[in-house]
């Protein structure tokens, strides 16, 4: 139950996130570098969830969502 919680809070963290748009390359896949703007209690509530960085935890939970949605 926790994680579908926090999958929710991510699911609205996506789409309420203001993002800046960097490219990069490496190893040949081109990346875009987004930075994102979360609430402090969901920064928290990742962290003691989730034994990884935010940023992975966040990266999982889109590619989660675009499973489910059906586009990856």
């Amino acid at each position: 139950m926790a994680r579908k919680q926090n999958l929710d809070f991510v699911d609205q963290a996506i789409q309420s996130a203001g993002l800046k748009e960097t490219n990069t390359d490496t190893n040949n896949k081109v990346k875009k570098i987004k930075t994102i703007q979360i609430l402090v209690d969901w920064e928290n509530k990742i962290k003691n969830y989730y034994g990884g960085t935010v940023a992975s935890y966040i990266t999982m939970a889109i590619q989660e969502k675009m499973k489910r949605d059906g586009i990856l």
